[in-house]
């Protein structure tokens, strides 16, 4: 509940600005050239600051598992004991775990917000009415983007979680996580709990992208019509 409007809150502006000035900058460069970079910027910039929820996320979520596993009274913790239990053990940096498979994870968005982008370009240009796409175009687009890049980078979502969760002194690298996996579970390993993620994360994409682009579409059209009344 805080992760996601945070996330969110700070990818589209950031995304919808940086493509204005990619675009602007490179008028000759390919639409597609021009949603990739701007989508990995941003979620670059966006994995920096919400990487701590994710880690906190992540250990509230396993903390019971970890608890059975060491024959420990089961204990739920809150956000924030979480993260002072987690400061007072590893120190800041502990927050920051999973950062690398973070931005091997760019590739996502690297894939989805193109492919959400054409999507959306080929419904519009099917309509002859000259109006928006609709709730359904834009549910069928969000739905097809997210699950080609879930299905083409996942491997990165257990890479992270596996490290967010580990609680070794040390962090673990991202090469060695890569290599344990290899060793202990073979190439199935990196798609664990797929279908699950999917189940998860679809229905979430199609709501948060309705929700932004019917949002974005009232502010515009009510800025406008406040515009021309004021000039009135």
């Amino acid at each position: 509940l805080v992760t996601v409007p945070l996330f969110w809150g700070v990818y589209f502006p950031v995304y919808d600005e940086t493509n204005h000035k990619v675009r602007t900058a490179y008028p000759d460069l390919h639409p597609a050239v021009v949603h990739c970079s701007s989508a990995v910027f941003t979620g670059a910039l966006a994995d920096i600051i919400c990487n701590p929820l994710f880690v906190i996320r992540t250990r509230v979520q396993t903390q019971a598992l970890h608890q059975l596993a060491e024959h420990k009274q089961l204990k739920q913790s809150s956000m924030l004991q979480t993260a002072k239990e987690l400061h007072s053990a590893h120190g800041i940096s502990v927050f920051w775990r999973g950062m690398s498979a973070n931005l091997m994870g760019l590739s996502h968005v690297a894939v989805q917000f193109p492919t959400y982008e054409f999507l959306k370009k080929q419904a519009r240009e099917r309509r002859d009415d000259g109006q928006p796409e609709t709730a359904l175009e834009l549910l069928v687009a969000s739905g097809l983007a997210k699950i080609c890049a879930s299905l083409l980078t996942y491997p990165h979502e257990v890479l992270r979680s596996r490290m967010m969760d580990s609680r070794a002194a040390t962090a673990p690298t991202l090469t060695g996580t890569i290599s344990h996996i290899w060793k202990e579970e073979g190439f199935s390993g990196y798609y664990r709990g797929l279908p699950v993620t999917l189940i998860r994360v679809i229905p979430n994409c199609c709501i948060t992208f309705i929700s932004y682009e019917f949002l974005a579409r009232w502010t515009k059209e009510n800025g406008q019509s406040g515009n021309e009344t004021k000039k009135g």
